[in-house]
């Protein structure tokens, strides 16, 4: 059977320091995934908005408004 090795002073600082940057990526990714989930909330916010304009304009194609009207002079 293999010995156990206490761990030297050296590699206990070498695992403190991977686990110390493995923290900062969690927390690094964290904020993405963050920030991606308000965009998607926003982004989903504004599609629900277009969509009730379009079903808001296809029902009132009967009486177009001015503004969606051809100048004359066209």
């Amino acid at each position: 059977m293999s010995e156990f090795q206490p761990l030297t002073e050296a590699h206990l600082e070498s695992l403190e320091l991977k686990m110390m940057d493995l923290e900062n990526t969690v927390q690094q990714l964290n904020e993405v995934i963050l920030r991606q989930y308000k965009d998607i909330e926003r982004l989903q916010l504004q599609q629900e908005e277009l969509m009730n304009r379009m079903a808001g304009s296809s029902a009132g194609e009967a009486s177009p408004s001015a503004a969606d009207e051809i100048p004359p002079h066209y």
